[in-house]
């Protein structure tokens, strides 16, 4: 049997192929009762069934995934919930506080870039030596995330939330009690554990709230509350650790994290993953998940490298004043915030593309410090590229992985976020050996190299290959298919 592949709407047939028969596609059946179909983007295109078996085959830009049969319970079978666990209303109330739990607990993520220099004099220790709270943080997270991720897994997400958030709170009281180095370090550990468990389960715990084809703009506005901590978390954590003392924020931190427990446990609906709308990813490809984590790796060890010591690199580098510091990082997230804010328009319909704009910014921001760290006007305006880029790319690799996730949702995520951590410890402790050996002024250099092989990877994903290549492959699978039956 021969068969001939339709030309993608409004491309031209090659010359040979003018007098060929074409065998047309099927119409599209509609969807089983209780079936959800994958979201179809723009540049992940669902193009192909197969010519053997009549599975649904689907080259999202290069990549071949063939949709499972109904005995696989992955996304896009029968059995996945089309209803949302819970109504509108109750939902977006529950987004809204799970964004505020995400300010408090990026916050606390994030503190040492502004209170590194006011921690090091207190505590009588090096720059050098502060950043290890970034690092200890980084790694706690990373190794925590999977385990604890496969360990809550079939739990109410409900009440995972609200003990990871009293766990949090506890570890950020430490924080606010002690006067010593090894102490500060046992808090970042513990922060650090609850930071993994929380980001492991709210992403696809808020998305799993709302329809599948809004997981994009639900985890963007998630994603708001990490966002605002670049505005006002971080800018008032400096303020206030300069003016007062640096273990005020912490006390400010436990109290909020402790709050926002209870407000978790009175609004959020009972439901596990499996009851949620994405309980898995819904074009699930294990070859793309591990490129995205590649990606995810060089993306954060990237901005770690040089904004854990963004208080040295403008003050020492630059000749900013300490003073102007915190307006400095609330000018980068008043950018970041409205950034993430519009990029939930377009994360759905363009997730691949989404990805590249996000790392290509980042290039530009590191060529423009690399190039322009001595003056002050550069630097305002790469703190503000920053914010974009920043804010671009991690909603949009988040929903990018959670799409492509071969395993279940708060499983796929808590790789993710391990991989994220990893390329925070790296980066924060790869910019302590360049500040001590080289200086500051050499971070954006290191910082431009991995983002340009991030991006690579990026643009030589499927939806930047070659069209053809992808026909043929998807061909080569239908036929060994059909063979085999």
């Amino acid at each position: 049997m021969k068969f001939t592949v339709r030309n993608r709407p409004g491309a031209q047939r090659p010359a040979s192929a003018m007098h060929e028969p074409v065998m047309h596609e099927p119409a599209a059946l509609p969807p089983a009762a209780g079936e959800t179909l994958p979201v179809v983007a723009k540049d992940e295109q669902r193009a192909y069934a197969s010519p053997v078996s009549g599975d649904a085959v689907f080259v999202p830009e290069g990549d071949i995934i063939v949709r499972p049969d109904a005995a696989s319970g992955k996304a896009g079978t029968p059995g996945t919930p089309l209803t949302p666990p819970v109504s509108p209303g109750r939902a977006n109330a529950t987004l809204v506080a799970l964004a505020v739990c995400a300010f408090l607990v990026v916050s606390n993520e994030i503190a040492p870039m502004g209170m590194l220099p006011t921690m090091a004099a207190d505590l009588g220790r090096s720059e050098g030596q502060l950043g290890m709270t970034a690092t200890v943080f980084a790694l706690a997270t990373m190794v925590a995330t999977l385990p604890l991720a496969r360990l809550t897994t079939h739990m109410i997400r409900r009440w995972v939330i609200v003990a990871t958030m009293a766990f949090w709170s506890l570890g950020a009281l430490v924080a606010a009690v002690t006067h010593s180095y090894e102490a500060l370090l046992a808090s970042r550990v513990l922060t650090g554990f609850g930071h993994a468990l929380f980001w492991a389960v709210v992403t696809p715990a808020a998305a799993g709230m709302f329809p599948a084809a809004q997981r994009g703009k639900s985890v963007a506005r998630l994603l708001l509350g990490g966002s605002a901590a670049g505005v006002i978390g971080l800018p008032a954590e400096t303020f206030l650790a300069q003016q007062v003392s640096w273990h005020t924020p912490f006390w400010i931190l436990a109290a909020g994290g402790a709050i926002m427990a209870v407000a978790i446990a009175i609004l959020m609906p009972s439901f596990r993953t499996q009851q949620s709308t994405v309980p898995r990813g819904d074009v699930p490809s294990l070859s793309r998940f591990m490129r995205i984590l590649v990606v995810t790796v060089l993306m954060t060890w990237s901005l770690s490298m040089t904004w854990t010591f963004f208080a040295a690199l403008f003050t020492d580098v630059t000749g900013f004043a300490d003073g102007t510091i915190p307006i400095l990082l609330f000018v980068g997230g008043v950018v970041g915030v409205f950034a993430t804010w519009m990029v939930a328009r377009y994360v759905d319909r363009w997730p691949v593309k989404s990805v590249a704009l996000g790392q290509a910014l980042l290039l530009l921001l590191w060529v423009g410090l690399s190039l322009g760290v001595h003056s002050k006007v550069v630097v305002v305006a790469m703190i503000c590229l920053e914010g974009l880029a920043w804010s671009v790319t991690v909603v949009s690799m988040v929903n990018w992985a959670l799409r492509h996730t071969p395993w279940t949702s708060d499983i796929g995520n808590g790789a993710y976020a391990s991989v994220f951590n990893l390329g925070n410890a790296l980066g924060s402790r790869l910019g302590a050996v360049i500040v001590g050996v080289w200086g500051a002024r050499w971070l954006p250099v290191g910082s431009l190299g991995l983002t340009a092989m991030a991006l690579m990877l990026v643009l030589t994903v499927g939806g930047f290959a070659s069209r053809e290549g992808a026909v043929r492959r998807v061909l080569t699978v239908a036929m060994r298919k059909g063979n085999a039956g």
